[in-house]
């Protein structure tokens, strides 16, 4: 068995970048983080496995934030694929009021999954966020509500026909540092059909990230993923435990 580390260390395959909430004027300017990996293993296993992510974001100081993630991962295993997934997401978030309890959002995100049939799914959505927590003690807490478009359009579309959706989205995050440099987040969306909220899609994430040295943090991330209407022969849930090095700038 061979394995070849790059830039971080993973227990599944899963670029990741920190999913914290984002506050106007915390770090003004140009920052990010990135992390990716690179694996492979011969012998009684053969198991090849890649992964990148990349976060960045500017902050204005004053009004508003931008920011972007991208993530891209790729598997095989005994000579079969079993991962294969871009995402990629823009969010624009800008204040309403003076203390910045309240701001709004607009977003975009496309995203390729091959192992579950998906050829491309679109989303552009737009909505509000509301600072309900602020405390040294508590951390902070967010709770937003929006509306989005959805269009995802199937590799074998005889199979899952192409879908044109309209859904609801909200979410509740969460995020609290400790001795100043630890931080544990948790972020929830929930995303049903206006038309039909029994078809729904939520996504749960729990990440703690400890620092090691200068840039370079630990980040514990544990994911769970629902999607009540999946495509054809692709199961409802999803789990991922992550450990990865993310190196931030």
């Amino acid at each position: 068995m061979r394995s070849l580390l790059f830039l971080c260390i993973s227990t599944s395959l899963f670029a990741l970048v920190t999913i914290a909430p984002v506050d106007i004027g915390a770090k003004p300017g140009l920052s990010g983080n990135v992390s990716g990996s690179l694996s492979s293993k011969s012998g009684n296993t053969e198991k090849d496995d890649y992964s990148l992510g990349l976060q960045v974001q500017y902050d204005q100081g004053l009004d508003y934030v931008t920011w972007g993630t991208l993530t891209y991962n790729y598997g095989k295993s005994n000579g079969t694929k079993n991962e294969d997934k871009l995402y990629a997401h823009i969010r624009y978030i800008h204040a309403i009021d003076d203390a910045q309890e309240w701001i709004g959002e607009i977003f975009l995100q496309s995203e390729q999954d091959k192992i579950k049939d998906i050829n491309e799914r679109s989303l552009i959505g737009a909505g509000a966020r509301w600072r309900f927590l602020n405390s040294n003690e508590w951390g902070k807490g967010y709770a937003g509500v929006g509306g989005m478009l959805e269009k995802i359009d199937y590799t074998h579309p005889q199979i899952n026909p192409n879908e044109n959706n309209n859904r609801l989205n909200s979410y509740l995050a969460w995020a609290q540092t400790f001795t100043n440099t630890t931080r544990l987040s948790f972020v929830g969306y929930f995303q049903p059909k206006f038309d039909n909220t029994s078809d729904y899609v939520s996504l749960q994430t729990l990440e703690l990230i400890v620092p090691i040295y200068g840039k370079l943090n630990l980040s514990f991330t544990a994911k769970y993923g629902y999607d009540s209407c999946p495509p054809a022969d692709v199961k409802k849930s999803d789990s991922v435990y992550v450990t990865n090095l993310l190196w931030s700038f």
